[in-house]
């Protein structure tokens, strides 16, 4: 009989079955389970000897007591082992409880976590937005400044550069007993204040006369013709002259520093009508009459440049004025 059988259980009585009472059990159970009766049955003859042990045992008073014995330290070991497992039931409930609770706080601890990012992505776009926003109207305002300062800067250019020849005529004089210099090295050195559109060297005198005065003299002159005033003026007015420049002695060609240089550089540019073009109204200073000039009077002149300077005169009225016709020599 297995060990784990329950006797009292087997027979169907209670533990505090009387001796009658176990008798009476074990003849229904028997009468029940006999072989005879069960041959259907393969279990019915273990079950059979099975009951027949179980009586033979509770019939035994010292047998019963010892198993009675057995039988409740087995039971109280299962009273133990239930209230551990009931112990467990509640510590694995407590635990699983708490997981569920913490992992509800990691959840919405992530959720916030994602939440602040998204905000401060979307506070970092709009802000990166509004420096754009900036940089873009600074740029608009600076190409603006930049266009106004590009007008100002080609009308003052058209302005300097609208104006009579002789007012963007510088002459210079130097002394050829120590320095030689022809049209492209004049070109070279005067190049640096501006643009030239012609630079026109004294011829050398043909009569005897004239080359004794050149001899006597040791001086060489010629015509610097810049395209804008602005370039004529700053030779004038350079006063850092370099060894190249020290060289040379500088005169307004008109003899005196022109009325449309005055103009720009001290009262500033004119006033011109909106809409510009040739609508617009400049003031120039207009070329005397070769017969008023008197080459005496400009500075450095000397009678053997005389004729030249007033063939140059011609050529530069002849070739800057387009609004009358002057008259040829």
């Amino acid at each position: 009989m297995d060990s784990n059988v329950d006797v009292y259980e087997l027979l169907g009585v209670a533990a505090e079955a009387s001796e009658k009472e176990l008798t009476k059990a074990y003849r229904v159970k028997a009468l029940q389970y006999h072989p005879d009766k069960n041959r259907d049955n393969p279990d019915a003859v273990k079950l059979f000897h099975d009951i027949k042990e179980a009586y033979d045992m509770l019939s035994n008073p010292q047998l019963r007591s010892e198993y009675d014995e057995k039988r409740r330290a087995a039971a109280a070991k299962r009273q133990r082992l239930d209230a551990l497992s009931g112990q467990r039931k509640r510590m694995k409930s407590e635990l699983e409880k708490d997981e569920r609770e913490a992992r509800q706080a990691r959840d919405q601890e992530r959720a916030r976590a994602q939440q602040q990012m998204h905000d401060e992505a979307a506070r970092l776009r709009d802000e990166a937005q509004r420096d754009q926003a900036r940089r873009d109207k600074r740029m608009r305002e600076h190409m603006q400044k930049m266009r106004k300062a590009e007008e100002e800067a080609e009308q003052t250019a058209n302005m300097m550069s609208d104006v009579d020849e002789l007012d963007r005529t510088v002459r210079v004089r130097w002394d050829t007993s120590t320095h030689a210099h022809d049209r492209e090295s004049l070109t070279r050195v005067f190049t640096a204040f501006g643009e030239l559109e012609e630079v026109v060297v004294a011829p050398t005198p043909h009569s005897e006369q004239g080359r004794r005065r050149q001899t006597a003299a040791a001086t060489a002159s010629a015509l610097l013709v810049y395209k804008s005033v602005a370039a004529a003026h700053a030779l004038m007015n350079a006063r850092l002259a370099g060894p190249e420049l020290s060289t040379f002695e500088r005169f307004w060609a008109a003899g005196a520093e022109p009325q449309s240089v005055r103009d720009i550089s001290g009262v500033g540019a004119p006033n011109i009508p909106a809409g510009g073009g040739d609508s617009a109204v400049r003031r120039q200073v207009h070329l005397p009459k070769l017969a008023d000039i008197d080459v005496r009077i400009l500075p450095g002149a000397n009678m053997s440049f005389a004729d030249f300077e007033s063939l140059t005169l011609m050529r530069m009225r002849m070739h800057q004025s387009t609004s009358s016709q002057l008259p040829a020599i």
